[in-house]
């Protein structure tokens, strides 16, 4: 067979194959290509379903209602300084309805929570404004120590260290009396708070300015560690407390400034005089001159304990 006789064979081969793979389908509604509906997996296409919204974090706009209250303290200068601190009400109430962390481990994260950094970087930008001279660090770093330091000390027992004059609903009622650890709008909002309270607003407002601080637990007191390099005042009369963790220099800071003795149920404190940091021995707690402290770092990561697994024994006569 020549050329010319294969030429119209395949040329009609090709006719034959584009009516049946495109006109032939496009007529009756078929897909094109190979294959016919037959060979194609049965059953309806896939239907797209787009993913669940992620949940909006709680808005607190700015001009919502809320809860302000005025602070009056000495800095450490001797000047008296005033302020105003304002928290979203919406804020605050989400707070008094979030059950505690029984484990005092856990408390440095009040100390971290993302809802109360603008009202802490704020006040911290307040009581601390940046200094070009660094040698003013030190005096920036006290002024804010001084405004937490004074601000009156009341026992978590007591209805008056709450604005609504009742105990929060989730005050936890241990062996030793009522614990509630207060976020630190918290105790900004109510003006009053104890220890752990001041550790916590005192750390949160610290690390709003970059300092690296841990909490100090003792048997019957909590107090803040901030870390200094070579910290030694020159004008200092005591010598300066710390402890080691992770290779670190942690120095005492007392939250709160009061007659420990004084203080009793159902009473306020007696104000006493600030403590500088370091100064461990003015506090008049026995524990916190006699006891190594719990170092609680504000941020970690919960590892698993070690157990020991024993065999069970199984039932006489049973699998």
């Amino acid at each position: 067979m020549e050329w010319k006789d294969v030429i119209p064979v395949i040329a009609g081969a090709v006719v034959i194959l584009v009516v049946a793979l495109v006109v032939k389908p496009a007529l009756l509604g078929e897909p094109i290509g190979f294959g016919s509906r037959g060979t194609v997996p049965v059953g309806d296409p896939p239907v797209y379903i787009p993913p669940a919204p992620v949940p909006a974090p709680t808005p607190f706009p700015e001009d919502g209602e809320v809860s302000a209250r005025n602070f009056r303290w000495t800095a450490i200068d001797g000047g008296v300084q005033t302020t105003q601190v304002t928290v979203p009400e919406a804020l605050f109430r989400e707070h008094r309805e979030t059950p505690r962390f029984s484990k005092s481990a856990s408390w440095g994260r009040y100390a971290l929570a993302d809802v109360d950094r603008p009202a802490l970087e704020d006040l911290a930008r307040r009581i601390a404004p940046p200094a070009a001279n660094p040698d003013e660090d030190y005096f920036r770093l006290m002024n804010l120590v001084f405004f937490v330091q004074q601000i009156p000390y009341d026992r978590d027992d007591n209805t008056t260290s709450y604005t609504e004059g009742v105990l929060p609903r989730h005050a936890m009622y241990w062996e030793d009396g009522v614990e509630y650890p207060k976020y630190p709008v918290e105790m900004l909002v109510d003006g009053r708070g104890d220890c752990e309270d001041a550790a916590i607003l005192m750390a949160g407002l610290l690390d709003a300015l970059g300092y690296d601080t841990v909490l100090l637990r003792y048997s019957d007191h909590m107090a803040l560690g901030i870390r200094m390099n070579e910290f030694n005042p020159y004008y200092a009369k005591y010598t300066p407390r710390y402890f080691t963790y992770g290779g670190q220099h942690y120095y005492y800071v007392e939250g709160t400034d009061f007659e420990w003795w004084n203080v009793s149920a159902g009473s306020t404190a007696i104000w006493g005089t600030p403590r500088a940091i370091g100064d461990a021995i003015g506090t008049g707690l026995p524990s916190v001159q006699s006891e190594t402290p719990e170092i609680v770092p504000l941020r970690y990561i919960p590892a698993p304990g070690e157990y020991r697994i024993f065999p069970a024994r199984l039932p006489a006569g049973g699998a």
